[in-house]
């Protein structure tokens, strides 16, 4: 025989758990402490144009980290394209299996998948965290070490995550505030009413006041007694002026004041909406009821 019949450990039980606790050991002693953020909404991904349009966070796992690539970022990081400046910044982080199987529960997840999301805490401006998306997951990076079939350790390869209106509601305040400021954010101003609303509580418009016959809703990313402004995001439909908008969950209902979502929103002011509007309805003529049909239609 090749090899020794007298000292060989290729398929050992207690050399495979040796080298796990191993690797277990060096991930806490030289990782770092992030998140595992799940999709819990993967029955809804869209098989025809391969997205996740309603993609829902609400979970986020606390678990331990290796960054693997610890010179600087992978991918093409910044440069220019035809749609402008573009930042696909990427990096590669280690998590052992056995921690994995202990921090998440086998009935959100049983391995890292795709489309999930990691929190880094520390990659972002300002030593600020930053959230990113899982691109692959490679599980056999050990190549069947000592005769394992099931991976010590996945190699999660994670590009900068792209907001896009995903509900994240995760309870973890340095991960929400991630989706608060990167969100489209209408500021309305609300006059006579009562109550106070709840932050990530879903507020509406209603015929009877039920969220049941809504006529369009969105989610509350902050709100002042003070000042009366209701800043919402997620919106679906359209808020019209001098109604009740209500809280499904706090029960407050003010109602809205007239104003122009073009104008009114200043988180938006500098990309001159408005003006642009104003320029346009000099230039485009919409007098005529159908330009491109016959005389009197």
């Amino acid at each position: 025989m090749p090899t020794s019949q007298y000292f060989n450990f290729y398929g050992s039980k207690s050399e495979q758990r040796l080298v796990e606790d191993l690797m277990v050991e060096a991930i806490k002693q030289y990782g770092f402490d992030g998140y595992y953020i799940a999709n819990d909404n993967a029955v809804a991904r869209d098989l025809i144009f391969g997205d996740d349009p309603l993609k829902r966070f609400r979970a986020a796992y606390p678990i331990e980290l290796y960054l693997s690539n610890a010179t600087g970022y992978d991918g093409e990081q910044e440069f220019f394209s035809k749609f402008g400046l573009e930042i696909r910044n990427s990096v590669s982080v280690m998590l052992s299996k056995r921690t994995f199987e202990q921090r998440i529960p086998t009935n959100v997840v049983v391995r890292p998948q795709e489309g999930d999301l990691i929190y880094i805490p520390f990659t972002g401006a300002s030593g600020k965290g930053e959230l990113y998306e899982i691109k692959f997951v490679q599980g056999n990076k050990d190549m069947f070490m000592l005769g394992r079939k099931n991976p010590y350790f996945y190699e999660l390869h994670l590009e900068l995550f792209k907001y896009s209106q995903e509900i994240i509601d995760t309870g973890v305040p340095e991960v929400d505030i991630i989706a608060d400021e990167s969100a489209y954010n209408i500021p309305l101003t609300l006059s006579t009413g009562t109550g106070n609303y709840v932050y990530k509580e879903i507020v509406y418009q209603s015929v009877d006041g039920t969220l049941a016959n809504a006529t369009c809703q969105a989610i509350v990313s902050s709100w002042s007694g003070v000042t009366g402004i209701l800043n919402i995001t997620n919106i679906a439909g359209n808020f019209i002026s001098n109604t009740s908008i209500y809280g499904a969950t706090s029960g407050a209902h003010y109602t809205l004041a007239s104003y122009d979502p073009i104008e009114s929103s200043q988180s938006y002011v500098a990309y001159d909406n408005k003006v642009i509007q104003n320029e346009a309805n000099n230039v485009v003529d919409i007098s005529e009821s159908n330009p491109f049909g016959d005389i009197g239609s």
